[in-house]
């Protein structure tokens, strides 16, 4: 029987590279402090693919089997199959295992998801013969792990083309895969569809912003909203790099080339991002042949934050106990150590800076004018506040990229050694300058916090609420 393996998919997917790579973040990608580490699962074999469902890492493979019988493709290449780790502390704790119970299938198994039904739907090799050359991928469902047949062909389908690797928004409204149906924008492109009634609509090609004359491949949707994807025909790289998107009122976000860190020379793809964004998997070929990354924020954490204040020196003095003098025979006088002085009971003063001051209030004779006593005499210390100098975009829209910068104006007895910032859209970025999407109206809460660099226990957070229009 001829097999349309996941080897040759993942080959063509590859080849269709653009302009070659320039060490550039286009597009307002960022680069963070985040550990990547290399998890041996299964030896020597190929690992792709990993999706983390209810504290298990699932993936494929093409490792051999404990079984007798492994099934190889006209190449002689070993078949990909599903396999499962549990996870303890995020990463893998034990060795894994066939992930279905009816193991050793004669095609290829290549991806796994869940939708908001907590359904399953597997990307495997179709068992009928297409008009086109050997079988092609498709989308299967599976009642459960224990499920022994072959799978039911998905509702979203394509004819004579290519079709996998499908993601499910939280809401089960919307589901984006791949193909290589004829007449896209590439060799493989991103399409979506929606539900309509209980079934799914008609599918529907991403578009230009999404899709280029490269490939695109294993989408993921995030519960924030944001949509990986890995791509090759960027102009920022020649291999598969891993950006994100997300939807607007019109369409898709022109995408975001994700951390550095993530993305190598090589090709990085089958994204999967934790909820709270903190860590995940990805599947690289750095170092040769294609292995699953686990990878982890190094975002500082700061016990103590504190709102932001605008620096303001001006004040309204008023004494009470002047209250009880006969303003037809008494007036006042306040005395201010800055060398200013101000008539009336109730006064407005603005000090010309931080500093220590002394204020004073005289009462007078109303008729001759002579300063009879002072009923109120007291210090004052006047600081800057200790704290992050946020500088905030005027207008912010949602749909729009907006600069945020920080600086030390504020931090006089320490040299920030970093700033880190939180934006309250599960957008985190580490840089005195940060530029940033909001895909939503409404009020965030926007953080930056920095390290003293002559003490890293000395850290310092301030934050500040933002509208988005």
């Amino acid at each position: 029987m001829m097999i349309y393996t996941m080897n040759t998919i993942l080959k063509f997917a590859k080849q269709l590279g653009t302009i070659a790579a320039a060490l550039v973040f286009a597009n307002g990608a960022f680069a963070q402090d985040i550990d990547v580490i290399n998890i041996d699962l299964l030896g020597n074999s190929s690992t792709i693919n990993p999706v983390v469902h209810d504290s298990v890492l699932i993936f494929a493979s093409d490792a051999k089997n404990d079984i007798v019988i492994n099934y190889f493709n006209q190449e002689f290449d070993r078949l990909y199959q599903l396999y499962s780790v549990s996870l303890k502390d995020k990463k893998p704790n034990g060795r894994p295992k066939s992930f279905l119970d009816k193991s050793n299938r004669p095609y290829n198994q290549a991806a796994v998801a869940f939708d908001a039904d907590n359904k399953m739907h597997i990307t495997q090799n179709t068992r009928v013969e297409s008009t086109i050359k050997g079988a092609p991928l498709a989308i299967f469902d599976y009642a459960s792990t224990a499920d022994e047949t072959d799978g039911i062909p998905s509702e979203v389908k394509v004819r004579y083309a290519n079709a996998g690797y499908p993601t499910y928004s939280q809401d089960g409204n919307l589901m984006i895969f791949v193909s290589d149906v004829p007449g896209g924008e590439g060799g493989t492109d991103l399409y979506y569809c929606e539900k309509v009634n209980g079934r799914w609509g008609a599918i529907t090609n991403m578009g230009g912003v999404i899709n280029t004359r490269g490939s695109e491949m294993s989408p993921f949707i995030h519960p924030s909203g944001k949509i990986f994807f890995a791509s090759n025909g960027r102009e920022d790289s020649k291999k598969l790099d891993i950006y994100y998107t997300y939807r607007t009122s019109t369409g898709f976000a022109e995408p975001v080339r994700f951390d550095v860190k993530i993305n190598s020379m090589g090709d990085d793809y089958g994204f999967y991002y934790s909820d709270d964004e903190d860590w995940g998997y990805f599947t690289s070929n750095r170092h040769g042949k294609d292995k699953i990354y686990f990878f982890k924020q190094k975002f500082p954490t700061f016990n103590e934050e504190n709102e932001y204040v605008e620096e303001n020196y001006c004040y309204t003095f008023f004494e009470e106990s002047a209250e009880n003098y006969d303003p037809d025979m008494f007036s006042f006088k306040w005395t201010i150590s800055d060398g200013q002085q101000h008539d009336g009971l109730e006064v407005d003063h603005c000090f010309k800076g931080p500093g220590d001051y002394t204020i004073a209030l005289s009462v007078l004779d109303k008729t001759s004018g002579e300063e009879l006593f002072t009923i109120a005499e007291y210090a004052m210390e006047l600081r800057r506040p200790v704290q992050v100098n946020i500088h905030v975009p005027e207008k912010i829209k949602a749909g729009k990229k907006v600069t945020f910068t920080a600086d030390n104006k504020y931090l006089t007895n320490i040299t920030p050694k970093d700033y880190y910032w939180n934006f309250g859209n599960g957008v985190k970025f580490k840089g005195q300058k940060a530029n940033v999407t909001f895909d939503k109206k409404g009020t965030y809460r926007v953080k930056c916090g920095t390290i003293a660099d002559e003490d890293p226990s000395v850290r310092i957070c301030t934050w500040i609420d933002v509208t988005v229009e």
